[in-house]
């Protein structure tokens, strides 16, 4: 059902960093920044908290410049730290366990939100009570489109995205553009999807408490579809646009795609439960 209001609401932003470049993640600091003073210049915000969760075991040089950065620009700020590599739903937890906002934002350190960015995907949830998850429209750093939604995958896709070998990708098209949703988009209308990415996931603060956040049983890899898949609602909405510069797991080593494929196969089991 939907509900329209010009009541303001309250936003709190999770942002969990990892030895991130400093630079990356201070056009993501910068960009949240403006981001946030737009959907407050539009009447669709009142105010923002902003947490600053640093998940390394020690405290990077990058770390201590954009706790810098992000203190000079946000009113309502909170630094995270000293926890270890705990993983980063347990990291994206310690922000969601804290705030008591309107609504959450997880967002990855690696993203350029548009100036209309919050004000499009808070709008929305507002006139649209049924929905609990907003996912963006992506690019890459080049202009390409990044298909962010997903539909329940399968383990076929799976073995495709760990190993991301471009004789396969091509020879299995149909299957892989029908995970990522290629047959409806791109599209200038919100569409219903099965799962979202994690880089940039705007929900009910309410919801996230409800499901009590992250699954601690995930260390990195598919805690997003996991959490995603418990929101009975959630929406891609084409109007709020980011630039997303994340990678893929077989570009990071044997470890990571190991840790991917394990990661899967807990997601796999309690997707049966």
């Amino acid at each position: 059902m939907n509900t329209e209001t010009s009541e303001p609401t309250t936003l709190s932003v999770g942002c969990v960093v990892y030895d991130t470049d400093y630079d990356v993640l201070a056009t993501t600091i910068e960009s949240l920044h403006l981001a946030i003073e737009e959907a407050v210049k539009q009447n669709s915000l009142n105010n923002c908290t902003f947490y600053l969760i640093n998940n390394h075991p020690t405290t990077p040089d990058s770390f201590q410049q954009a706790v810098a950065l992000a203190k000079k620009l946000f009113t309502n700020i909170e630094i995270i730290n000293g926890y270890g590599n705990i993983g980063y739903g347990r990291a994206n937890n310690l922000a969601i366990k804290r705030t008591q906002s309107d609504y959450h934002l997880i967002l990855n350190p690696d993203v350029k939100l548009d100036s209309l960015a919050l004000h499009e995907g808070v709008k929305f949830l507002t006139h649209h009570q049924d929905v609990d998850l907003v996912a963006p429209h992506a690019t890459n750093n080049y202009g390409e489109n990044e298909y962010l939604a997903k539909r329940m995958p399968t383990s076929l896709i799976i073995f495709l995205r760990g190993i991301n070998s471009s004789l396969l990708n091509k020879f299995f098209k149909r299957q892989l553009d029908w995970y990522t949703y290629k047959d409806k988009l791109p599209t200038n209308k919100p569409i219903e999807i099965e799962l979202a990415s994690g880089c940039f996931m705007l929900c009910r603060t309410k919801i996230l408490k409800e499901i009590n956040g992250f699954s601690p049983e995930y260390f990195l890899y598919f805690e997003d579809f996991d959490l995603s898949r418990k929101i009975a609602k959630k929406v891609l909405l084409p109007s709020m646009k980011i630039i997303h510069l994340g990678g893929k797991a077989a570009r990071k080593g044997i470890n990571h795609i190991k840790l991917f494929l394990k990661s899967y196969m807990i997601f796999s089991r309690s997707n049966k439960t």
